[in-house]
């Protein structure tokens, strides 16, 4: 039967790669691709182990601490915010004992812009650092007291303070996102007069962004400041965290700042899983993660934190490539029967790209009956089409009044039973 699907074709094309994944053409088009100005490699910087820890009710232990630094150096992390080593003894030791540690990951330190947390961070020997200050005007006036130049000069202190024992240093201005271009442009411009961070770290404190202001945003810094390195940390307020992360590295930002689970404060950081997927099935970036270890180190980090995502979290959720509906389960089995592959159809991506084995198939009042064929050959059993009609019922009302999922062993049950009769 001639189907007229004449010039169609997914061979040689970024958004289609057999069994492993299958995006939007429209991604890729050049009136979208000529407007980004995506980074030879974006940097990944995890901040679970500091604002990570902010999450209401997570506190992790000395040994849990490095558990977790540990698998973020494995999955290949870039850089690892430690923790502030003046908030406790316990952060402080952890510090001395990870920096003796054979890490491939830079173990970063995080600073307020204080002698005092210099000092700390000097004595520890730490090689990299963040320096940190809030950079809203209106906050600088009426709550801190600062006028313009003793902002400046307390950043400028700071940097001056580390960057003498050959620190590598950053600038983090919080709440820079409700600062305004215009003061930012005058800020930066006077600490870069008199210091040269490593880079500075634009920060969304509180997720009040758009994606398209996050891209003009970096864009504008690209003009304003080409020689200067700029970085995200953005956080979840509308939901919008993952998307501006893509923006800004779509945009210039030499480096995402995420965490395991999006732990943090309030509406919490972007998760580590989303932007390393992000950047790698959707913008075609280069990242130094091994997203196959994505599910192993979002389970631990569960275990560790004792925090749980809801199974329909993007990308490592439990519900990601988890499918009841018998329609999915047709389209699943027909395209691998065609030999078009049938990995990256009721999904962005493989299961293998993150980690995880396949799809599991689940029963309930959502099933078809592909998916009744399907448990049954894994039984070895035989049925007509009318049996399996019937044991669809069984399942659909079994599930109704259970208000859930009927397991394999159940399935076998009520399977035998209406295969006894006939």
């Amino acid at each position: 039967m001639d189907l007229n699907y004449e010039g169609l074709s997914l061979e040689n094309v970024p958004y289609y790669e057999k069994d492993t994944l299958w995006v939007s053409p429209m991604n890729y088009l050049p009136e979208v691709m000529g407007q980004m100005r995506i980074r030879d490699r974006i940097l990944i910087h995890d901040v679970t182990l500091r604002d990570g820890e902010q999450t209401p009710g997570v506190v992790f232990k000395k040994d849990e601490r490095i558990r977790i630094a540990q698998a973020l150096n494995d999955i290949g992390v870039d850089r690892i915010e430690f923790g502030m080593p003046i908030v406790s003894q316990e952060i402080y030791e952890s510090f001395e004992e990870v920096l003796r540690m054979d890490f491939k990951s830079e173990i970063v330190a995080f600073l307020r812009a204080h002698k005092d947390d210099v000092a700390l961070a000097v004595k520890l020997g730490v090689k990299s650092a963040i320096i940190e200050h809030i950079v809203n005007p209106y906050l600088l006036k009426h709550i801190y007291e600062l006028d313009h130049k003793a902002t400046v000069d307390r950043i400028v202190d700071a940097f001056k303070r580390i960057e003498e024992h050959g620190v590598k240093t950053s600038l983090m201005g919080w709440d820079a996102s409700r600062a305004g271009l215009d003061y930012l442009k005058r800020l930066y411009s006077d600490i870069l007069d008199q210091v040269t961070p490593e880079s500075i770290i634009f920060v969304d404190t509180y997720g009040v962004m758009t994606p398209w202001a996050m891209a003009h945003t970096f864009k504008t810094f690209g003009v304003w400041f080409p020689e200067m390195k700029f970085e995200v940390h953005n956080h979840n307020g509308f939901g919008l965290g993952a998307a501006n992360a893509m923006a800004a590295a779509a945009n210039g930002a030499s480096c995402v700042h995420t965490a395991l689970l999006g732990l943090g404060e309030r509406d919490g950081n972007i998760a580590l899983d989303e932007v390393a997927m992000g950047l790698k099935v959707l913008l075609k970036a280069q990242t130094n993660i091994d997203t196959t270890q994505l599910t192993h180190i979002r389970r631990l980090a569960e275990k560790i934190s004792g925090f749980k995502n809801q199974g329909t979290k993007p990308i490592t959720g439990d519900f990601y490539f988890m499918l009841e509906t018998g329609v999915g389960v047709h389209a699943i089995e027909a395209m691998r029967r065609s030999g078009f592959g049938g990995n990256a159809i009721m999904a962005a991506f493989a299961p293998k790209l993150i980690g995880k084995k396949g799809y599991e198939f689940i029963l309930g009042n959502q099933s078809g009956v592909s998916s009744v064929k399907l448990f049954l050959d894994r039984l070895g059993l035989k049925a007509t089409k009318e049996q399996m009609k019937e044991i669809l019922e069984a399942i659909k009302q079994e599930s109704n009044i259970v208000k859930g999922n009927i397991s394999e062993l159940e399935f076998e049950h009520i399977a035998r039973r209406v295969l006894k009769k006939g």
